[in-house]
């Protein structure tokens, strides 16, 4: 199957690079097609995604038939049974996918799945709420139209997509609550970039 490009893929050069320092086990929250996971695939010792859409999920079984360390679940991110100690991620990835789930009980799900010094990677979306989060968002407008242009354009991969709840910050108040010490970057192409280690004697 085909790579392509598109305001998620666009971040996936730098979450595999973050990746590749730990190796492990890799959880890829809301995995879509499976293109992520081939591509964290070469550089960790399982590779695991989880996606509630059967068509989808049924995809990248078509992506990743060739790849041996790839295991695919079809399923509720929020219904997955914890997993024991041998079990737990040294990286948890979770692309454009935390905004159509609660965002309490995700993150801390997230949390109790990830190993401890493992390391939490969201690249999401947030509402525009404050005159600031409007500011900015339309500020970016056409900074984003050209690099959709220079890249041949967005492509609708046929994932479900939802409109973001919280606003970002709103998410700050949730990972400051849940996962203390996150950190929170607005990004480019209208999403924010959490990144969360999770401490060494947690568990």
């Amino acid at each position: 199957m085909e790579k392509y490009w598109n305001h998620n893929t666009a971040f996936h050069e730098e979450l595999v690079a973050d990746a590749k320092e730990r190796g492990g086990r890799v959880l890829d929250i809301g995995c879509g097609d499976g293109l992520l996971l081939q591509r964290l695939a070469p550089f960790a010792q399982q590779v695991v995604g989880i996606d509630p859409d059967t068509q989808t999920i049924a995809r990248a079984q078509t992506r990743l038939a060739s790849i041996s360390n790839v295991s695919l679940i079809n399923g509720d991110f929020l219904a997955m049974p914890a997993p024991s100690q041998k079990e737990l991620y040294s990286t948890v990835i979770c692309v454009a996918t935390l905004h159509h789930m609660d965002l309490r009980t995700a993150l801390s799900k997230m949390r109790q799945v990830l190993a401890p010094g493992g390391r939490l990677l969201i690249v999401g979306l947030a509402a525009d709420k404050s005159f600031i989060d409007f500011i900015i968002s339309g500020l970016l407008v056409l900074p984003i139209r050209f690099m959709d242009r220079l890249h041949g354009g967005m492509q609708d991969v046929g994932v479900r997509i939802a409109d973001p709840k919280e606003s970002l910050s709103e998410i700050r108040q949730a990972a400051h609550e849940v996962l203390p010490g996150a950190n929170i970057r607005r990004r480019f192409y209208y999403r924010y970039l959490m990144s969360w280690n999770k401490p060494i004697l947690e568990h």
